[in-house]
């Protein structure tokens, strides 16, 4: 087996066509989440908001046929971030990779990702134990070429950190906007001396065991006492609605180790397409009584019906036609996602984000929705976890990231 960089439009369609072709190949068709085809073509072309450049590699056999599949690419930021928080313990080697892993049509000199204090890896797809060894010998080897003694992933250069590896719950299905993969991810990159970092829990609530105090609606008298109000989001008001979460965003989660500040084009870039795919009634937007329109929200809860059944059935291409099937079959998504949530931190602490997601249960009950599957949350932030175990929910899948220094020292 050997490394080829992505270059031709050919090798592209590969990439892309690699990660349902695998999940068909292991029987993991309805469990695998598939990146959208548009980023991977704007990392390869360095035509998105991403600043750095992002190296597509294929891992192929000797008959040339791919079998493994990552990017490498560098975000200074990202590295400043868990460079500072150095939580983890660190597994450490002096090892260098074999060099003959990689394309010699690819030499060190070029490094086009120049000089990174970190190497991040990410859109891993393996077919089986034996590629996945290739493909992490080859991230070593080029985070070697590059000058890099830090290797960390899987993350995906979008807003904000997307990735983690599952560590638990293989058996149960990836939904939208988080990761899933085969159980012998984790063990190959344990086995390569890789340590487990930020350790998070996916959530799953079953909506029809909600309990009744949970999922009864706040009442207008309720928000009015709290001096609170809860702003109505329409698809016409959706451009409005972003431009107010994202200063509460960037507040709420920039103390988190892996969390770096969102610009407004990143946020409206990963925003675009889901007017047509939102309810309205599942997103909320918390305000004082007394904020005006454009005022930030104290709270939010940008919650999305599911539409991976769509994405997996054109391969994460998001064109007219799966555009078209996922306005015909809107009605048949019967699971929801909690994208992101936040309270300002200057409004933490005061029962706003509790209001907010029985109003949001409610919701889920009233539109017979089946359950409600929450992304990422990391086991030091227990605040948020609790909000759904009261709401009777329980852990789907455990995840981590996965990191490596490859000069034995301690920073």
């Amino acid at each position: 087996m050997r490394a080829k960089r992505v270059r031709s439009r050919r090798e592209l369609k590969a990439f892309i066509d690699l990660a349902p072709e695998l999940a068909a190949r292991r029987g993991d068709t309805d469990h695998y989440v598939p990146l959208f085809t548009s980023d991977i073509a704007q990392w390869h072309s360095h035509s998105g908001w991403f600043n750095e450049d992002v190296e597509l590699w294929l891992i192929v056999d000797e008959s040339g046929a791919p079998v493994a599949r990552t990017i490498c690419h560098s975000s200074p930021e990202l590295a400043a971030k868990i460079a500072a928080s150095d939580r983890p313990a660190r597994a450490t080697s002096d090892d260098v990779m074999p060099s003959n892993t990689t394309d010699t049509t690819d030499p060190a000199g070029e490094a086009s990702l120049g000089r990174p204090s970190t190497l991040f890896f990410g859109a891993l797809e393996a077919a089986d134990a034996e590629a996945l060894d290739h493909l992490i010998a080859h991230i070593g080897f080029r985070a070697d070429q590059l000058g890099a003694r830090r290797v960390f992933g899987p993350v995906s250069p979008l807003p904000n950190v997307t990735g983690g590896m599952l560590t638990a719950g293989t058996d149960r299905p990836g939904f939208f906007d988080t990761a899933w993969n085969p159980a012998f991810y984790a063990d190959s990159f344990h086995a390569a001396g890789f340590a487990s970092w930020g350790p998070a829990q996916t959530w799953e609530v079953e909506v029809g065991s909600i309990p009744a105090a949970r999922a009864t609606a706040v009442t207008e008298a309720e928000w009015e006492a709290s001096g609170l109000r809860r702003r109505r989001i329409s698809r016409f008001g959706l451009p409005a609605f972003v431009r107010r979460l994202l200063p509460t965003l960037n507040a709420a989660f920039a103390q988190l180790p892996y969390y770096t500040q969102i610009s407004t084009a990143q946020l409206k870039s990963q925003m675009q397409g889901l007017t047509a795919l939102m309810d309205p009634e599942l997103i909320i937007d918390i305000a004082g009584i007394k904020d005006s329109s454009e005022t930030p929200s104290r709270c939010f809860a940008l919650v999305i019906p599911d539409p991976l059944p769509v994405l997996r059935r054109h391969g994460g291409r998001l064109g007219p036609s799966a555009i078209l099937d996922l306005l015909v079959h809107r009605h048949e998504l019967r699971d929801a996602v909690l994208i992101i949530q936040g309270t300002d931190p200057d409004f933490q602490g005061r029962g706003i984000l509790s209001m907010a997601i029985r109003d949001l249960n409610s919701a889920l009950c009233a539109k017979g929705y089946r359950r409600l599957r929450v992304t990422f949350i990391a086991e030091d932030n227990p605040a948020s976890a609790a909000v759904f175990e009261r709401s009777g929910g329980e852990p789907m899948h455990s995840l981590s990231f996965f990191d490596r220094h490859l000069d034995g020292r301690r920073r």
